[in-house]
């Protein structure tokens, strides 16, 4: 079966997938060079990568972190109903809650491992239950068959509904795997927040704050703003601290793990986990942004659906 993967998030991008393989793969924002393009229900979307499907697939996969009208004027469901048109109307699959799991399959795709743990950890992927709670980390157990949740943290931060309950958490089983529900300010969600404090404007330039960071450590003065310096070190600390709790929690299980979701493209902390664990075989996923999920889908659906 041909699948043509389609991410409709940030990031927006396709993935050919025939026959197990990858055969292509095409980011938007690379073809308009605009980094912080998303699509919208009433915009041409995917204007330039949509020119590259010259062979007609069987069947279409979408992907998504889950748009909803508390946070925007449309819904992933309008947007998929305009690709539809110019795709003509091609028989398709989507499934709202399931960002995470795409992000964890692409990883493991790429690791060429046969069996891992895959950790997942993004600004706030999908709602599993209504508005406050997005998803912001996971945990998998995944090999060629099979792909099994462990644990799974929704904060309700970013809806700042439950910022008058100091610390609030509470924790439920759920189909034999951990949920935790929170207020708290974790994943992605830390690092948009310190991007603005330290006056960067947007959450894709997280980038200069990691790269501020590394000035915190030095002896030597530049002319730059030590306050900002300071906030981009207490934000890749934090992020380093959160990190190592989830792998404590999967250390003894595995040889192998994987990282995927935009958090990962933080290189500087990448590498100290490394030099933590050094009995883990880490892999980073290449593509850790929601861009990746466009190939997550398309082999979930070929393999694990």
């Amino acid at each position: 079966m041909k699948i043509l993967g389609i991410n409709i998030s940030h990031h927006p991008s396709i993935c050919f997938y025939n026959n197990g393989k990858v055969h292509n793969f095409y980011n938007e924002d690379r073809f308009i060079l605009d980094k912080k393009y998303q699509p919208h229900k009433d915009t041409k979307i995917y204007q330039s990568i949509l020119k590259q499907v010259d062979d007609k697939p069987d069947f279409i996969c979408y992907a998504s972190y889950g748009r909803n009208y508390e946070y925007f004027s449309f819904t992933d469901q309008d947007i998929i109903n305009n690709l539809q048109k110019q795709l003509d109307n091609i028989p398709y699959y989507f499934n709202i809650k399931e960002h995470h799991l795409y992000h964890a399959i692409t990883a493991f795709y790429f690791s060429k491992f046969n069996e891992a743990i895959a950790i997942v950890v993004d600004g706030g992927g999908a709602c599993h239950t209504n508005i406050p709670y997005q998803e912001v980390e996971s945990i998998y157990a995944i090999n060629h068959k099979n792909i099994i949740p462990i644990y799974k943290h929704h904060s309700s931060y970013r809806s700042g509904k439950n910022f008058d309950v100091p610390n609030y958490q509470t924790h439920t089983y759920t189909n034999g795997y951990l949920n935790k529900y929170s207020n708290e300010c974790i994943g992605g969600q830390l690092f948009e927040k310190y991007t603005f404090a330290a006056g960067f404007g947007h959450t894709d330039d997280a980038g200069k704050l990691m790269g501020l960071s590394s000035y915190a450590y030095s002896n030597k003065k530049y002319k730059l703003d030590y306050n900002k310096v300071n906030l981009a070190k207490e934000a890749q600390e934090k992020s380093f601290e959160d990190t190592c709790k989830l792998i404590d929690r999967i250390k003894d299980k595995t040889n192998n793990v994987v990282l995927s979701g935009g958090y990962f493209l933080n290189c500087s902390n990448n590498f100290k986990y490394v030099k933590k664990y050094p009995h883990l075989n880490f892999f980073v996923d290449p593509i850790p942004h929601d861009g990746g999920t466009a190939i997550g889908v398309a082999i979930y659906y070929d393999k694990y659906k």
